[in-house]
This record gives C-alpha cells, structure tokens and sequence, in this order.
C-alpha cells in the first residue's frame, strides 16, 4: 500500500510502509505488554501543556557515557606537562572565540553553531549517581525518584505529532528513569539504529483483518464488563493500548527505515553504529518525535586512555558534526537543540595505568542550535584544567537553561505519589547568556 510522508517543509513523498522481517518477527503481546503498566497516566507523552515561545521543539542528546575527556574534546588545553600527557592540543575553528581539541576537525567545521559550558562542575562521582544527577537535576540521595530529562520535555510537550510515534526514543541504551511521571514517560527503545523497535509487527499467520476483529472483541468483552464504572485506572490502561496500536499501525514507522535514505546520505554519516544512530535521530525529529537519545559509549577509560578515547572522539566528530550539518541543510536546527554530555569528565592528570579517572571539578558540554547562541563558550578552567577558573555551572544550572531554550519553566512544580512536591529541575540557575 502506497503512502506519503510530509516533511519539515510540507513536501508530500511516496513511501511504502516498512515490512522487513525485523517487524515480522516478534509478537503482538509483546508489544502491548510493553506499553500497559497499570501506572500509565497517558500514552506515550501528556497532553501538550503551556510552554514558553521558543524556537526549539525537539532535543537530540548524545549521551557520552562513562565520561568523556573534556581537554580531547571541547577545553584543548595548550600545556605539554608530562603528568597530564595531552596528545591532542588546540585547532581552530569556524568561529575566532572557539579551539577545539585536534581530534575533532570536522566539528572545528561546524563551531559556529556551537555553544560550549567549559565550567561544569559536578557532585557525584561514582558513574550511576552521577548519570541520575545529570539526567534528572537531583541527586539520588533521597525517596523522590525524580524523571529524566528526555521524560521531562515528553511529559510537558507531548509528541509534535498525532500520529503515533512515541515522543521519547532512546537509541543504543535502555534510557533513564521517568520517576514519578510513571511507565508512560519511559523511552521507547531502539537497539539497532538500522532496526525497528522491537515488538511492532504482527505475530505470523495474524493478518491487518485479524488483528482488527481481535481488538474489536477485546473493547466489546471490556465494555461488557466494566460498563459505566471504568475508573481512571482503567482509562490509563486503555490509553496505552491505544497508543500501543496506533504505533503498531502508524504510516511514519518508515522513519526507523534507514534504507529510505539516498546512498550518499548513509554514506556520509558513516558504517559506525552510532554514525548511524545519528542518521536515525534526524529522521526521528523530522517525523515528529520530541526527544531522542543517542548513546555514544564507552568514554570510561582507567587504563590505556589512548587509543580508545581517541577512536572515541573520532567518531564523535564524524557523527556529531554531519548531524549538525543535516539539520542545518534541512532548515531543522533552529528548531532542534543538539546536546554533547555525559555524566563527568576525566582527571587531567593521566594516572599510573595510562588512563584517565572520573572528575567533576570542571569538565565540558557543548550544545548547538535550538536558540543557543553559536560560536560561543560559557566558563573556563585553569591552565592545567585541575578547576574551574571562572563561572562554575552546577548540574541544575545547566539542565534549567536547557528546559528554559526548550519552552519550560523549570520551576514548574508536581507531587509526587505521596503529595511530596517536587520542582522539574532542583533549584537550578538559569544561564542566560548562553541562549540567544
């Protein structure tokens, strides 16, 4: 069956809808299963609520998990002291205020679009304290379980489209916590970036015709049953039946078919599974999905720092900056923040194994896009990176400023399930300068 997509411009395609074997082989029960937590308060993402005017609408944040170094990447630092055993030094870049690290000459490339916070300063030091607190705003010191930023702008947003898609999509990583959003906030995960999410087609020998008089027996045994005395509960769970089957049946499944794309398109983003999960994001943006998390994984090197951080930070580049590029080709980054970070940084210092340790006492993200400012960096750390020099920014700082460029207050207030209220971002600062 023939069907259009419309992209970002309102230009209509033909597209056929996907039916590789990937969505042939897994099960209807299992992908309802996965959607009908007795806890879902609605399918997929809320009801859009009121948000500040801003020229975002979606986020895609590469997840640099374990770590990255932030003087190989985005602070280059010029010192050759024996003990930090630097083998990248600065490069200049497209914008005159920004070096970067010499290992990521295609994003040197792309600099004017960035916005570099080269003063972080984190609390946590171990790696799942640390990722909690960088993906929630709090730490995870107490009985609040709060939700994760991609729950966060999902919850508060809602998917930019009707359609089915789910507004949340973590590739590579099972994602994060969605606290006290509940089950309904969780990402939906993508594995492969060159496969569908699992669970979206029909068991074998179940035709579109079956599966249909199936779920018209399901809604009329549950009418019969529950009636006029269906409470909220059982209204949630129907919604995430519903938002389970409109996925299952929605024409923009296409999206997850990184095949669509011309040749030279695939080429150019790279063979690399994460050079493709970058692919795979833009086509989850341009169809209509809020957030997307690509995982870039493992930054966690205490031995033998290089090469493996430097094979790390190649592909970064590679990715990072053609997915820059494709969005601004597209007329997309005006309207998409892209985000670089993961929970710490690495000490300056190598250590006796050759490698690097965990640090929070100034490392680096960059951001591009969205309404940040380009060609611009926030803080500094001294010459030797051993702390921050000037405008620290806290874990909460830097997530309040992201929600703010995203259209959300982050003083926004909720309860949790025990009526304890809890603020979307705790207490964080909102860094004015960095967005435009």
């Amino acid at each position: 069956m023939n069907e259009h997509r419309i992209d970002h411009l309102g230009n209509r395609s033909p597209l056929t809808l996907s039916t590789r074997r990937g969505l042939l082989k897994v099960s209807l029960g299992s992908a309802l299963g996965a959607l009908l937590a007795p806890s879902l308060p609605t399918a997929f993402g809320a009801d859009n609520r009121s948000a500040k005017p801003t020229k975002a609408k979606s986020v895609i944040l590469i997840w640099l998990q374990g770590g990255p170094f932030q003087h190989d990447s985005f602070d280059p630092k010029e010192s050759r002291d024996d003990d930090l055993a630097l083998k990248f030094g600065p490069i200049p870049t497209t914008a005159p205020n920004i070096k970067l690290a010499s290992c990521l000459p295609k994003l040197a490339q792309q600099a004017q679009h960035l916005a570099i916070i080269r003063s972080m300063s984190g609390l946590e030091l171990e790696h799942n304290l640390a990722i909690y607190h960088t993906q929630t705003g709090y730490r995870n010191s107490g009985p609040i379980r709060a939700p994760s930023i991609g729950s966060i702008v999902s919850h508060e947003l809602g998917a930019t489209t009707t359609e089915g898609l789910p507004a949340y999509i973590s590739i590579s990583h099972p994602g994060h916590t969605s606290g006290y959003f509940g089950p309904a906030y969780k990402p939906t995960v993508v594995w492969d970036p060159t496969q569908p999410p699992q669970n979206l087609g029909l068991p074998e020998g179940v035709s579109p015709e079956i599966f249909q008089k199936r779920l018209r027996l399901l809604q009329a045994v549950e009418s019969g049953a529950i009636g006029d005395s269906a409470n909220a509960l059982t209204k949630r769970f129907e919604s995430g039946r519903d938002a389970a089957v409109r996925f299952m049946s929605s024409k923009y499944r296409v999206a997850f078919d990184l095949e669509r794309e011309p040749p030279a398109t695939r080429t150019a983003y790279g063979e690399t599974k994460f050079g493709k999960g970058c692919l795979l994001a833009r086509r989850l943006i341009e169809t209509g999905v809020r957030f997307v998390q690509v995982c870039h994984k493992n930054f966690d090197q205490h031995t033998q720092h290089y090469p493996k951080q430097t094979e790390l930070f190649q592909d970064l580049d590679h990715g990072m900056a053609m997915l820059i590029n494709d969005l601004k080709v597209r007329g997309l980054l005006d309207q998409t923040i892209v985000v670089a970070a993961g929970e710490f940084g690495r000490t300056p210092k190598m250590n006796s194994s050759a490698g690097r340790d965990h640090w929070v006492n100034g490392y680096s993200i960059a951001l591009a896009g969205g309404g940040f400012k380009g060609g611009y960096t926030y803080g500094s750390t001294l010459k030797k990176g051993q702390d921050v020099d000037e405008n620290p920014v806290s874990v909460p700082d830097f997530l309040a400023t992201l929600c703010t460029a995203v259209g959300l207050d982050p003083e926004t207030e909720y309860h949790d399930e025990l009526q304890r209220p809890i603020k979307l971002v705790d207490n964080g600062q909102v860094i004015d300068e960095l967005l435009a």
